[in-house]
């Protein structure tokens, strides 16, 4: 007798323990060691033990797997054409793009990106950056628009320091912009928000507020990024008015950070199809995202500028995407297995990870420090 996983259900092994992600309900679950090489032995089509029939019995009552008579292959779910996979020059698959049309603000905000502050949000959020040369035009970020619509980027963020300084630019590539992608997002700080900006921002763009401390104004439909401190989470020492606030943290200490932050806890985690298949070719946040500066250097992240990948003044996108495997690829190809300790963890495919933070915090790209598993001994600390 024989057993084997469903073809939605992706089992990863871990340094100690493993887990079975199914695909098709988005749920995860933890193997322990004895169970995880019960499941690794069936997968390599080895015959069913006797002590291991009660375990499997209870997979097969989740869905999760079947019992046969015989060897048999499984044909694993994924998505996608593995022969596109392998095409030299496939067009790449541009998901996000940042642009950051402006790069003045008149504010000293502590938690700005100009500062250095390492957070764990700061590419959603308000920022302006010390950039060198001239800001691109508006026509020439229309031709750039043109260029992603022909990538088919599905999502643009405009962002770049206080855009309201900008605001007749701001208001002119939104419209040009108006019905090309699935979602444009516009980035302010809540300081800069007020009614009659909301009316001219209605219909064009979907609205994130930038948001120090606490949430002076609320504005509905809008999503909120709190930025607060490890210390002020852990005393409470914040205010949340609706379900549309993100957290983010400003980590001016890494040697402070407990277990108990969300940023260290991995707990809530996801196992949908198509993130997940993503994840196993590509960073679950690098990936498909692009980020386009003021003086158009682009970047792989809006918070990782040190990686300058060239300049749109003069180039199209085309030259700066070049061979797979490298540029931008490098980045974008930077799955959890190459990063240090999260390639011995069962969850990696399911996790989530911001590279700029990491690096921020350990000072080299494949550094980890943001997280409370230890796949080592297979627990949370």
């Amino acid at each position: 007798m024989f057993f084997r996983l469903n073809p939605e259900c992706y089992f990863i092994m871990g340094e100690k323990c493993g887990a079975i992600f199914d695909l098709i309900d988005a749920a995860i679950y933890v193997l322990s060691k004895e169970e995880a090489e019960t499941v690794l032995s069936c997968e390599k089509n080895n015959p069913v033990r006797e002590d291991e029939k009660s375990f499997l019995l209870e997979l097969r009552q989740f869905c999760l797997g079947n019992f046969y008579t015989n060897k048999i292959y499984i044909q694993k779910l994924r998505i996608g054409s593995p022969v596109l996979d392998q095409l030299i020059n496939r067009p790449p698959e541009l998901f996000r793009a940042f642009l950051e049309i402006n790069n003045s603000c008149n504010r000293e905000c502590w938690f700005c990106g100009y500062h250095g502050t390492k957070r764990s949000l700061g590419c959603m959020g308000c920022n302006r950056f010390e950039e060198n040369g001239e800001p691109l035009t508006l026509e020439r970020w229309k031709e750039l628009i043109d260029q992603l619509v022909d990538l088919e980027c599905e999502n643009i963020f405009i962002t770049g320091g206080d855009l309201t300084l900008a605001w007749e630019k701001t208001m002119s590539i939104l419209d040009y912009a108006s019905g090309k992608f699935t979602n444009i997002y516009i980035i302010l700080h809540q300081q800069s928000v007020s009614i009659d900006i909301m009316n001219d921002l209605a219909d064009r763009a979907k609205v994130i507020i930038q948001a120090g401390k606490s949430i002076d104004n609320y504005f509905e439909n809008s999503i909120y990024i709190l930025t607060i401190s490890p210390d002020e989470w852990i005393n409470n020492q914040w205010n949340i008015k609706d379900k549309n606030t993100i957290i983010d943290f400003a980590i001016s200490d890494p040697h402070s950070l407990t277990s108990d932050l969300p940023i260290m806890s991995k707990m809530k985690m996801s196992s949908a199809l198509h993130q997940f298949m993503s994840n196993t070719k590509f960073h679950p946040c690098l990936g498909h995202t692009v980020a386009i500066g003021c003086n158009g250097d682009v970047a792989p992240c809006p918070m990782m500028k040190n990686h300058n990948l060239g300049n749109l003044r003069d180039m199209d996108f085309h030259t700066i995407f070049g061979r797979r495997g490298k540029g931008i690829y490098k980045f974008w190809e930077l799955t959890l297995d190459k990063i240090n300790k999260c390639n011995g963890c069962e969850f990696r495919y399911a996790c989530i990870d911001c590279r700029a933070l990491e690096e921020n915090l350990t000072g080299i790209a494949e550094g980890k420090m943001l997280c409370s598993y230890n796949p080592k001994e297979g627990k949370w600390i």
